[in-house]
């Protein structure tokens, strides 16, 4: 079988008004290289982009590129899912494990003042004492004004009285259009249950429930209106002070 050659032809209809304005040679990018790992073929196909001399040899380097990059990428891919699925099954045997424990737990119980105290007249039942008592101390956190203090400066001359509400994904947390759908302008807002401790008539302090702990910053509105924006959980807390 003869050897078969490539010719490069003249071309026609280019367009040769090209204006390639950098002169300068690519900078060096050894540092970002050399660190990583380069495959056999993948340092082939960058040897022959620097070194083949027609045209057709340089596309048909370039189509193999990403030929191979598509190769990785699948294969990469495939990883991905299945340590996507392994996850999901570790995750079900853990909950399975979980469930399992606490119901041994629970039948291990003989001291019926203790199965008695496991359930409850409001919460209903739960399986081992230790979710009774989580679920109490996520009620505390939520409704006990103890574990967030914002101290407010106001100069009125008195001890107003305060009351806070909160809404989420109020206008200015989020830019318009990516709030939850539905949400637009922010939820309705809520009364928060809060504890007041007047300092001087300058200056109060008000306690919050620790679910409310936030590093925002308080901004004041005006004589008797301040917010706090807390952008981690897209939450909004005004404070109304009234004389």
């Amino acid at each position: 079988m003869p050897e078969q050659k490539f010719y490069d032809t003249q071309p026609t209809g280019e367009n040769h008004q090209v204006d390639y304005k950098d002169p300068t040679d690519v900078e060096e990018i050894e540092e970002a290289i050399k660190f990583g790992v380069v495959d056999e073929l993948t340092q082939k196909f960058a040897l022959w982009i620097r070194t083949k001399m027609w045209r057709r040899h340089v596309r048909e380097t370039i189509a193999r590129m990403f030929e191979y990059s598509n190769v990785l990428y699948n294969k990469i891919k495939g990883i991905a899912e299945q340590t996507e699925k392994r996850q999901g099954q570790v995750e079900q045997r853990q909950a399975t494990l979980e469930a399992k424990f606490k119901e041994v737990i629970g039948n291990a119980t003989k001291d019926s003042e203790v199965i008695q105290a496991r359930n409850s007249e409001n919460y209903g039942k739960f399986s081992v004492l230790d979710d009774r008592l989580e679920n109490i101390e996520r009620l505390m956190m939520k409704f006990l004004p103890v574990g967030f203090d914002v101290t407010i400066p106001h100069k009125l001359g008195v001890q107003p009285e305060i009351n806070v509400r909160t809404w989420d994904y109020g206008i200015g947390v989020l830019p318009l259009g990516t709030e939850e759908h539905g949400l637009f302008g922010g939820t309705a807002s809520q009364s928060v249950p809060i504890q007041v401790t007047h300092n001087d008539y300058n200056e109060s302090i008000v306690s919050l429930p620790v679910e409310y702990r936030t590093e925002a910053s308080l901004q004041q509105l005006d004589n008797s209106h301040y917010l706090l924006i807390d952008e981690e959980s897209k939450r909004s807390i005004i404070f109304e002070l009234h004389i």
